[in-house]
């Protein structure tokens, strides 16, 4: 019978841990664990996370994967919850609660922007507690769009569509960008303030991707499926477009990826759901709460695992 190092010209690497930079095929027995391990290409997947405290719909969120920020939203529009890649706890109050509001930043630097009832209003989150900062020059409710950083900030779309204005923040206050290509609410963003994408959006834009360098916006791609209050996460060359609804007010559970030019079909969330926010990157992203198919709030989490190499055991004590 051939051996493995006749078949691959190399025997199987003992080890006391595992290799920092395996590759595709590699397979190596860890004598701590006392496992044979390989590395194999995995396929993108969603899978459950941690329940949020409370269900809710229209809120914010920021952060990453491990380090997610939820805030407002029906239900508890003043709560804030964090999430540390399996349990999610209370963080401090809003100063005003709202719902449709958007969100950007970090779980320790965040960003809340616009909503209902108060759409002008901006705070900021230091990990612990918010505070009010710089007021908008247009308020905007009603699901507006939102990418950046704390002191880089970007805030787009939302009703009134009228005025489809962009404005960005440098940390203290706010002051208009470029105008987008198409007026949008609805809508959901990704990317940084020189480098965004507004993702999605009510029903004559729902298949509409715009794209800002930090002056003005261009077309973007088209995501194939029609979109509004769609998660959206990553870059504006890496971008994630998960849930939403469609113009016949089905809960989707459809996933879009984006490339920087095209989107396409990406694996499906396990829980169809629209009103619900998205955080991190195309290779770690998570969603959290939302309306889910039974019309009701949810407190479900999925995370998101990107395509690519995946570490396996094969065989254990």
């Amino acid at each position: 019978m051939a051996t493995y190092k006749d078949i691959k010209g190399t025997s199987i690497e003992v080890v006391s841990s595992d290799p920092s930079n395996p590759v595709i095929g590699q397979i190596w027995y860890n004598t701590t664990s006392q496992t044979l391990k390989g590395l194999e290409f995995g396929a993108a997947a969603w899978s459950t996370g941690g329940n949020m405290t409370t269900a809710r719909i229209s809120l914010g969120g920021a952060g990453t994967q491990t380090a997610s920020l939820a805030f407002g939203g029906t239900q508890t529009p003043n709560a804030t919850e964090e999430y540390n890649g399996s349990t999610w706890t209370n963080g401090g109050n809003m100063g005003t609660g709202r719902i449709y509001v958007a969100g950007d930043g970090t779980q320790t630097a965040a960003l809340a922007m616009g909503g209902a009832p108060t759409p002008n209003a901006t705070e900021e989150y230091n990990g612990s507690s918010w505070t009010a900062g710089g007021n908008l020059i247009k308020g905007k409710s009603f699901t507006s769009g939102g990418a950046g950083t704390q002191t880089a900030g970007l805030f787009f779309g939302g009703d009134p569509i009228s005025t489809p204005s962009t404005e960005e923040y440098n940390g203290s206050s706010w002051t208009a960008g470029g105008n987008l290509v198409h007026n949008t609410e609805k809508c959901s963003g990704a990317g940084t303030q020189t480098a965004a994408l507004s993702i999605g959006g009510g029903d004559s834009t729902s298949q509409t991707s715009q794209e800002y360098n930090g002056t003005s916006w261009t077309n973007g791609g088209s995501l194939g499926t029609q979109k509004g209050y769609v998660a959206g996460m990553g870059l504006q060359t890496a971008a994630l477009a998960a849930g939403g609804t469609s113009p016949s007010t089905t809960y989707l559970s459809a996933t879009q990826e984006y490339d920087g030019s095209s989107w396409t079909a990406g694996a499906a969330m396990n829980i169809g759901r629209t009103k619900l926010p998205g955080a991190g990157t195309t290779t770690a992203g998570i969603v959290f709460g939302g309306n889910a198919p039974d019309g009701n709030e949810t407190t479900a989490t999925e995370e998101f695992t990107g395509a690519g190499p995946v570490s396996v055991t094969l065989s254990g004590s």
